[in-house]
């Protein structure tokens, strides 16, 4: 009897560990769209800006940029989803609609790390002919309230299992990288290269998820790198700012030919913020409309 109990006992003990694993390995990705300058439906709010929960296959709960104000938080709340405790909050560039929603950090409980380029504290203004001056750099109280949390980032960094930042993205001679009228000064001088502009990748069992806040360095560049460090990987699916808004034919055949080179099956494409409708255009008739969608606030996908 004592023998029967003891080997039940070990069974049940058993099976309850392993059953949190199985769970965990059933968990799939989730992205959900807190920010964008477009709604997926009529229940959301949009604003200039981009802001994504990410939601790990081991449970943790990344926010990738915040948008611009608290609409972020607002969706966030419509859509149902905490942002209680989570494990960090990622920063593409340090332009104030990807930070701005910064400024309501206090409202974020459990006070999650900060990770960004070192250079995201540049004050920096887009200066464009018969356009008042836009000062675009973080905002004061997103300062205030992010700097005693930051963790400053470099080159290739595992944020966490499965998750990457890419930073310092090589920008070959002539190649497309989208920062023309940034600046130093507001009178236009001291061109700023925009060197904080970041990309975060998942990888997942189909492959490779690339969110972008606004592809300053260049989506083909970005790419590249991305192929580069996992050569192995394809890319499943892009979502968020491509900055190809006023990109050449050229330049967007380019990156539509670097991404069918490097797609998986199954691939997707959420082009929204700064992308541009030419480039949805020509990718949507490359990948068909099915692959191809608008990203849009509210919008949730699943991998």
């Amino acid at each position: 009897m004592q023998r029967s109990l003891t080997l039940f006992l070990a069974v049940f003990a058993f099976t309850a560990m392993t059953r949190p694993a199985a769970a965990a390995e059933t968990r799939p990705l989730k992205v959900s769209v807190l920010c964008d300058d477009t709604v997926s439906s009529d229940e959301f709010v949009s604003e200039h800006g981009v802001s994504l929960l990410v939601e790990l296959r081991n449970g943790h709960r990344w926010l990738v940029d915040t948008g611009t104000t608290d609409v972020f938080l607002e969706n966030a709340k419509r859509m149902g989803l905490s942002l209680d405790n989570l494990n960090g909050v990622a920063i593409s560039h340090g332009h104030d609609d990807h930070t701005g929603g910064l400024q309501f950090y206090p409202r974020l409980k459990g006070a999650p790390p900060i990770y960004g380029h070192p250079y995201i504290w540049h004050k920096t203004f887009q200066v464009k002919s018969g356009e008042p001056v836009r000062v675009c750099g973080m905002p004061y109280l997103a300062r205030k309230y992010a700097s005693p949390s930051f963790h400053p980032i470099n080159d290739v960094t595992k944020l966490d299992e499965d998750f990457f930042a890419f930073t310092d993205v090589p920008r070959p001679p002539g190649s497309f990288a989208p920062v023309q009228g940034n600046f130093f000064n507001e009178d236009g001088t001291g061109p700023c290269p925009l060197l904080d502009d970041t990309t975060f990748v998942v990888k997942t069992a189909h492959g490779l998820v690339v969110m972008l806040g606004c592809g300053h360095a260049g989506y083909t560049n970005i790419l590249n790198a991305i192929r580069k460090e996992f050569p192995n990987d394809r890319l499943l699916s892009v979502m968020g700012g491509l900055h190809l808004l006023n990109a050449s034919d050229k330049v967007i055949e380019e990156a539509v030919s670097v991404t069918d080179s490097f797609k998986a099956e199954g691939f997707s494409f959420y082009g929204g913020h700064c992308t541009g409708d030419k480039a949805v255009k020509l990718f949507k008739a490359k990948f068909g409309d099915k692959a191809v969608r608008p990203m849009g606030s509210g919008r949730t996908m699943d991998y």
